[in-house]
């Protein structure tokens, strides 16, 4: 379990994140919805611990959360950023076993983690030999769940990991996320400004708006009994895709 309080955040022009609280159950997909600049990325990287709050705690399990070098949390929590952050002058393989090897995981054992994690998330095994930019987007995204997967990680963190993708493949990486999420059964945070995508994934979705929780619950709620006007007019907000009869010769 994952348990955020009384956390804020400021830089120097603005206030990020405002006392946030919010208690984020272990085996459930976990999304952070909101525009962009709303402070979901901010709270994500807190909680990975790759960014000090200002104020107020992150516990996992129990364990408080801070920014360190080594991280305590590093086999518990997988972190994936929105552009996969690959290491451009390493080979796909080498940028997904990095830190294995440098926690001294045999070859062997590295060996077959790739073997099982390249299946599990579609990635030709052909391609692990390329450096990011001989990849597509849709390879570089699976490279880097790779590597955030590596350490079987408890808690899986994932900043807009579709972001960047065009329709087909964003659609693609969406079925191939959720059935790994679903074999897994791991913890998951998605940070995502897509309404679509966040339906798609949330068990819960916590939807943001100038640094505060407008509201946490299940899309159903957000939908059907909204707690705040801003949360009717961020999913109204959407333009929905016309029928093809409607868009003309």
């Amino acid at each position: 379990m994952i348990t955020v309080s009384q956390v804020s955040k400021r830089y120097p022009d603005r206030t990020v994140l405002s006392e946030i609280n919010l208690t984020l159950p272990s085996a459930a997909t976990h999304v952070f919805l909101g525009s962009s600049g709303c402070g979901k990325t901010t709270l994500l990287r807190i909680i990975a611990g790759t960014l000090a709050a200002d104020c107020g705690t992150v516990m996992v399990d129990g364990v408080r959360v801070v920014v360190a070098d080594p991280c305590p949390l590093a086999t518990r929590l997988g972190y994936m950023t929105q552009e996969g952050g690959l290491f451009p002058h390493f080979t796909a393989e080498q940028n997904v076993t990095l830190v294995a090897k440098v926690r001294g995981i045999p070859s062997s054992e590295r060996k077959q983690r790739l073997d099982e994690l390249s299946t599990l998330v579609g990635l030709d095994q052909g391609l692990l030999s390329r450096y990011p930019h001989q990849l597509s987007g849709g390879q570089r995204q699976r490279a880097a769940l790779i590597r955030a997967l590596f350490l079987k990680p408890q808690y899986l963190l994932l900043d807009e990991p579709m972001g960047a993708l065009d329709p087909i493949m964003r659609r693609d990486l969406q079925a191939m996320l959720k059935q790994v999420f679903s074999q897994l059964q791991c913890t998951v945070i998605l940070v995502t400004h897509d309404i679509g995508e966040a339906a798609y994934f949330g068990d819960t979705i916590t939807l943001l708006h100038k640094g505060v929780v407008l509201q946490h619950g299940s899309f159903s709620d957000l939908v059907h009994r909204p707690l705040h006007p801003h949360v009717t007019a961020f999913l109204q907000a959407q333009r929905p895709v016309p029928q093809l009869g409607e868009l003309g010769p």
